[in-house]
């Protein structure tokens, strides 16, 4: 959603008048933001689903590669290391452990329940705030701390816990992707490193889009 951050009541309004204060807002340009929430379930976003399968199967390969190289310096027998890999029962049972592995991850992002993403993208950069309902469990399966310090009421009345949070300056921003069938705009800190991706709703992409382009005018060569 378009509109104007209100300093005076510290709320975001639709129109330049402050809806809530009455106030007209100083400075439109340098106050003039967009702001959207998303609901996300780990458990149903390809994008997470498969980032932890790769995660899974790079270990699942290091471990193996590390088992081959290990017995090909310290064994006398150099064949030993061959017959370890194919006839010695580590690729069957790598596999296993595949398969265990991957029902762990999705036992793990299932239990992580669903959360509430805020965007928040303005003059200065773009800000992302990830909540989620309290509980115990849903921490762990996020391997985040349960803090009580960190919960808090949202607009209807409900708790609400503070997962994470992330900020990235324009000026910090080394290049940016659009990616339209995705419905994602993707930021990157360094230029090889996606640091934060933005998922406005798909009416304002556009508007989101030509307000980002030229405040990249200043990338930093990192």
């Amino acid at each position: 959603m378009h509109g104007y951050y209100c300093k005076k009541c510290k709320r975001d309004s639709a129109s330049p008048v402050c809806q809530y204060c009455g106030v007209q807002i100083a400075s439109l340009h340098q106050n003039e933001r967009f702001f959207w929430k998303m609901l996300r379930i780990p458990l149903g976003d390809t994008v997470t689903v498969i980032g932890a399968l790769r995660i899974l199967l790079a270990l699942l390969i290091m471990l193996v590669l590390t088992l081959f190289v290990g017995e090909l310096i310290f064994s006398s027998d150099k064949s030993s290391a061959v017959y370890l890999l194919t006839m010695g029962g580590i690729l069957p049972w790598a596999l296993v452990f595949l398969a265990i592995g991957a029902a762990a991850v999705f036992l793990m992002l299932g239990l992580q329940g669903r959360e509430e993403m805020h965007f928040v993208v303005d003059n200065r950069g773009a800000h992302v705030m990830t909540w989620i309902e309290p509980s115990r469990m849903k921490c762990f399966a996020r391997f985040v701390p349960y803090e009580e310090f960190k919960i808090t009421a949202d607009p209807e009345g409900n708790p609400r816990m503070l997962i994470g949070e992330s900020h990235i300056l324009w000026d910090d921003v080394c290049r940016f992707e659009v990616r339209g069938r995705a419905g994602r705009i993707d930021l990157y800190r360094p230029s090889g490193f996606r640091f934060m991706s933005l998922y406005p709703e798909k009416q304002e992409m556009e508007a989101l889009v030509q307000y980002i382009t030229p405040r990249m005018k200043h990338l930093v060569k990192k």
